[in-house]
């Protein structure tokens, strides 16, 4: 390879490593730092780094697309340079790179390919762009166009397959090793996904989600165990897509945590109960929340409220039909719904999370610490964790 090649492609490498490198430092500030602010490169809804790298398209295997930037980037500088180490260092194994500048040209083609359907996924499925993103794109382009010989890639493709294909042949233990240890720290980060929180709280959400009725409901007035050392009390309105979910969740959790209890608290977004809402958000929920805790004069509160999530009626028939269901009196079920008492009940839960000052539902409260974002199981589990060490530290 020619000196002004080796230069030309040593700049563009030092360029992607810079952009991929600040790339992960994006990634991290909007994964794992609550609170950052925006990055220069999120301008506005369309041209935004930090929005892009909160998708589940920004990860491979487990593992930010961001850091396999940097990889390749570690990777094309070792080969525009794997003639001069050996010159240095009389490394055996550096002798089965033969042609170097055939490698980089025909990664750094790979890379492009790859390159134009992020780039397609960014502007027709993500719709917003990172501009360092694209950057990268380019110099992957301009990598292969300096290193490329003037066949346009053909023999640079012959020469990779060929010499990768005789390299194994020379190194076939040593090759089965590295693809072993490969598949395996792969194989964990794509399990584990400990370095792409976004996609496992995704995948947990749609377990939950996906699920069309809740196959961990329980029946009474009780969930969980009152004596336990965490108590989560969950504002929710029956009309809440994600409080469906939160409430498989909570009802999942009990079984899994034996010292939790869970106390649901209506807060319905409709303006026929709760003088907050203005513009109605949830109409015919203060209804819902009124069958609901009728059935708790019948001793299965929790059996109502996972039949309504279930189910989502439409009128008071319905309703009833539910009621009938899990066993309980229609007419006593009927005429406690409409009673004062229940009136006077609900108006005492609304006012209770009006004074919490939620921001929406749900939300839930652990000692006294509310939560309103959709968060994944694991989540709440390390919000019980993290009240069990508060409570150690006060003793």
């Amino acid at each position: 390879m020619s000196s002004k090649k080796r230069n030309i492609i040593t700049i563009l490498c030092i360029l992607g490593l810079i952009l991929s490198i600040d790339l992960v430092y994006i990634y991290i500030k909007t994964s794992f730092l609550s609170g950052a602010p925006k990055s220069f490169c999120s301008i506005n809804s369309f041209i935004d780094c930090d929005g892009v790298a909160q998708t589940d398209k920004a990860f491979f295997l487990g593992i930010p697309l961001a850091i396999w930037g940097v990889i390749l980037y570690m990777l094309f500088l070792f080969l525009n340079y794997v003639d001069k180490i050996r010159e240095k260092i009389n490394f055996p194994l550096l002798n089965v790179f033969k042609n170097p500048s055939s490698y980089i040209a025909s990664i750094g083609l790979f890379s492009f390919c790859i390159s134009v359907s992020l780039a397609c996924v960014s502007l027709f499925n993500i719709h917003k762009i990172c501009i360092l993103c694209f950057m990268t794109y380019f110099i992957n382009f301009f990598i292969a166009l300096v290193a490329v010989k003037k066949d346009f890639f053909v023999s640079d493709v012959k020469n990779t397959v060929f010499d990768f294909i005789q390299g194994v042949k020379e190194y076939t233990t040593l090759f089965l090793v590295v693809l072993l240890f490969g598949v395996l720290t792969l194989g964990y980060f794509q399990q584990s996904l400990i370095l792409a929180p976004i996609v496992k709280a995704n995948k947990s959400l749609k377990e939950f989600s996906e699920l069309k009725s809740n196959i961990y409901a329980t029946s009474g007035n009780t969930l969980g165990n009152p004596e336990g050392d965490v108590s989560i009390f969950v504002y929710g309105d029956f009309m809440c897509p994600f409080c469906k979910v939160m409430n498989i969740m909570l009802h999942k959790l009990v079984i899994d945590d034996k010292n939790v209890a869970v106390y649901h608290v209506n807060f319905p977004l409709d303006s026929a109960c709760n003088p907050t809402v203005k513009v109605q958000v949830h109409p015919g929920s203060c209804i819902l929340s009124k069958y609901a805790l009728a059935a708790q004069n019948q001793g299965n509160y929790w059996g109502m409220v996972s039949g309504i999530y279930n189910t989502l009626p439409n009128n008071e028939k319905e309703i009833i039909q539910i009621g009938k269901s899990i066993g309980l009196d229609t007419k006593k079920l009927y005429n406690d719904a409409h009673s004062k008492q229940i009136d006077e009940y609900l108006e005492n839960q609304v006012y209770r999370g009006i004074n919490e000052k939620l921001v929406g539902t749900p939300t839930i409260i652990i000692d006294g610490i509310p939560h309103s974002e959709v968060m994944p199981y694991f989540k709440i589990q390390e919000l019980v964790k993290q009240s069990r060490e508060r409570h150690a530290k006060q003793k």
